[in-house]
């Protein structure tokens, strides 16, 4: 089974016509008005697209906004679960390595810097960057997002 078999129909139609189209995420998220993070995001099922989303994604894809609106409403709301398993995909195990690996350093930094509280993961915004080395091209990922202190009583 391929993993877009487990994507709901409107995500797996969207990535097919991505692919067949040969756009990238970032160009279809600046048809889109809204980051390329985020749009593939949607077309992975995390995130909700407004109705002028499925009416854009439906005329520049070709695709019936009938159709795709119905997916989406049957899709029922995006699926964010954290429950992902260690992967050995050699472009996400990194992340997933670090985040691991400096989880403390990370949290003792915050706690700093900010107090003690909680990033808030529903604001949280992704961006990534090429970045030139001089052995070819580095990645830089950026997260950014809001951060709520914990309140005493």
């Amino acid at each position: 089974m391929n993993s877009i078999d487990l994507l709901p129909p409107a995500c797996a139609r969207l990535l097919h016509e991505k692919a067949r189209r040969k756009l990238s995420f970032a160009q279809i998220a600046d048809q889109l008005g809204h980051d390329e993070v985020w749009t593939a995001a949607l077309f992975y099922g995390r995130a909700t697209p407004s109705l002028k989303d499925i009416h854009l994604l439906a005329d520049m894809l070709n695709l019936s906004p009938e159709t795709l609106e119905e997916d989406f409403r049957m899709a029922g709301p995006p699926t964010r679960e954290v429950t992902v398993p260690t992967t050995t995909d050699p472009v996400v195990y990194p992340f997933q390595e670090a985040i691991s690996l400096y989880a403390p350093a990370i949290r003792t930094v915050i706690v700093e810097k900010l107090g003690d509280g909680a990033v808030d993961t529903s604001s949280m915004k992704v961006r990534i960057e090429k970045v030139p080395h001089r052995k070819g091209n580095g990645v830089r990922l950026i997260l950014e997002s809001g951060f709520a202190p914990f309140q005493s009583w």
